[in-house]
């Protein structure tokens, strides 16, 4: 997944399709007009019953939402750390200076492998490329994914809310929207809408 977007995609396709087996077990498994037919003598189906359907959809269901977390926050931090990067590399280059060229590549090496809050949200927030506010929804995001990697211990850190996966996404893509840092698919649909006969673009 190499966009939000992306990770918004499977984590709704995920919820979705188990929501959908989670129904079947519920509503119609048990329906004697599916006797006979093709799924009841699949070798992957016909040994199931209703209630073991039920079951196993609704204990995948149960972390769905703090998993798709966990992956939207990742594609998230990946996207706005190569953004970055890529605005700050072509200025390094421009740099005459052993002393600027240093102070270039500790940014440089603080935006890839250091602390979010500090070396990306504090920053932009100092630069008002975003408010406080919103640089507060993206901590509260991450504080979230880390309670969630780290097992949800208890007790809670008082920091950490509780959040859906549709209430991170909004929060990133706002994030993101603020920076003005595109979906990917949208810069390659842009691409080849250009190109000479595709049908498309300026007339």
């Amino acid at each position: 997944m190499k966009t939000l977007q992306d990770a918004w995609d499977w984590y709704d396709s995920t919820k979705t399709n188990i929501r959908r087996m989670q129904r079947l077990g519920s509503r119609h498994w048990n329906d004697d007009s599916l006797a006979g037919t093709s799924i009841r003598k699949d070798e992957k189906f016909k040994q199931i019953e209703a209630d073991d359907i039920r079951r196993e959809a609704s204990r995948a269901l149960d972390p769905i939402d703090d998993l798709g977390i966990l992956v939207l926050f990742s594609v998230f931090e990946s996207a706005v750390r190569d953004h970055l990067e890529g605005v700050v590399e072509p200025l390094r280059a421009t740099l005459e200076r052993t002393v600027l060229q240093k102070a270039a590549d500790d940014a440089l090496e603080g935006i890839k492998y250091g602390s979010f809050a500090n070396n990306v949200l504090t920053p932009l927030q100092d630069q008002q490329r975003i408010t406080a506010e919103l640089s507060d929804k993206v901590k509260q995001v991450r504080d979230y994914r880390n309670w969630v990697a780290h097992g949800r211990r208890e007790p809670r850190p008082q920091n950490v809310i509780n959040l859906t996966a549709s209430q991170a996404f909004a929060r990133l893509k706002e994030f993101l929207d603020t920076l003005g840092i595109a979906v990917e698919a949208e810069l390659e649909e842009l691409a080849e809408s250009s190109q000479p006969g595709s049908g498309e673009g300026p007339d």
